[in-house]
């Protein structure tokens, strides 16, 4: 199973629509890429620093795709869209990561 994270930071004067991310751009994201292999979506929406500051990621989204392949070719195909959907919820262009998942 792969694992892509779409992480984004909190910037100094940057902004991230948590309630539109995940009420709008979520299911928009999933319409689109559940056709196309996406197993699975999980999103983590920052609140706080453990000393109370405000968080350092503004978010952190998780796609899940049986291989390397199926995510490249989802995106391949809806990548634009979904990239150019990013200016409606946030300011921040999220940095991407292929992980592994580890059960410990």
């Amino acid at each position: 199973m792969l694992r892509v994270s779409a992480i984004y930071p909190n910037l100094p004067g940057s902004h991230f629509d948590g309630d539109d991310y995940v009420g709008r751009h979520a299911p928009f994201a999933r319409d689109l890429l559940e056709p196309l292999g996406l197993r699975g979506l999980r999103i983590t929406l920052g609140t706080a620093a453990l000393d109370g500051a405000p968080p350092p990621y503004w978010a952190l989204s998780e796609l899940f795709f049986d291989d390397r392949d199926s995510f490249d070719r989802a995106m391949g195909i809806c990548g634009a869209a979904l990239m150019g959907d990013t200016p409606r919820y946030t300011n921040v262009d999220p940095v991407l990561q292929i992980s592994s998942l580890i059960d410990a």
